[in-house]
């Protein structure tokens, strides 16, 4: 049986690549040594499941970048890659980056879409074949983990510092989503042929897909997978590197 049938689609640029103006561009952010993306290149091609890589980049300074970390990190997908520019928003570099996916040689109304935003570096090759097998078998499925905080909604145009009403949420239903979603590659497609056509604002693949009535499962990442987006940021993720014994580097 081929189990590299499914394409990964890396979201690698776009506005949001620096952070609080100290790294120019945060999936090339030194992590114990290594840039942040190398991290994510390396687990997806251990899990042994990928037939082709899709980049969606900012510009050809990124891409160049981007290409000899895949050739030195992930070879397999290196040799069968594709890249594509991201747009103005990151469904519209999610819709670039699944046109791309849909004209890959070999896909199949089985081939399945990851879709991962490399700035969460710390995916492991283990969680990609569990959502595999679950998204093969629920449809689609998403990496989350359980909220812990107490979240509180307050009404529309509240400002910090400013008293007003707070309603509780239950927390043992809230979900914090991660990366990668997953999806048939032709139904998120789809899906997102419909966000560009009637414009319609989402802020994840899976609030794409339930345009289209897509039912999804959420898969539990008992290993942090944090996302990239502050300085301190990178200070835990190098203590999670430490922990886990920098694998591979």
């Amino acid at each position: 049986m081929d189990t590299r049938k499914h394409v990964a689609v890396f979201l690698c640029g776009g506005s949001g690549t620096r952070m609080r103006g100290c790294v120019a561009d945060k999936i090339f952010a030194t992590l114990a040594g290594t840039p942040a993306l190398a991290f994510s290149l390396r687990e997806f091609e251990e899990s042994g499941i990928f037939s082709h890589g899709v980049f969606v980049f900012r510009d050809e300074e990124q891409r160049n970048e981007i290409r000899a970390l895949a050739e030195e990190f992930a070879p397999g997908l290196a040799r069968n890659c594709v890249f594509c520019r991201g747009g103005n928003e990151r469904k519209d570099s999610v819709f670039n980056g699944l046109s791309a996916a849909m004209n890959v040689p070999g896909k199949t109304p089985d081939t399945l879409a990851f879709i991962h935003d490399c700035a969460r570096p710390l995916i492991r090759a283990e969680m990609l074949i569990r959502l595999a097998e679950v998204a093969g078998r629920e449809g689609a499925a998403v990496l989350a983990h359980p909220c812990k905080n107490t979240v509180k909604r307050v009404p529309a145009g509240a400002l910090s510092g400013i008293a007003c009403e707070t309603e509780d949420l239950d927390r043992s239903r809230l979900w914090e989503t991660e990366t990668p979603q997953v999806f048939p590659l032709e139904k998120i497609f789809s899906a997102y042929q419909k966000i560009n056509d009637e414009n319609i604002f989402v802020t994840d693949d899976v609030a794409a897909a339930a345009q289209i009535g897509v039912r999804v499962a959420i898969v539990e990442n008992f290993s942090p997978n944090p996302k990239l987006t502050v300085p301190e940021d990178v200070i835990f993720c190098e203590a999670l590197i430490a922990a886990q014994g920098n694998r591979n580097f």
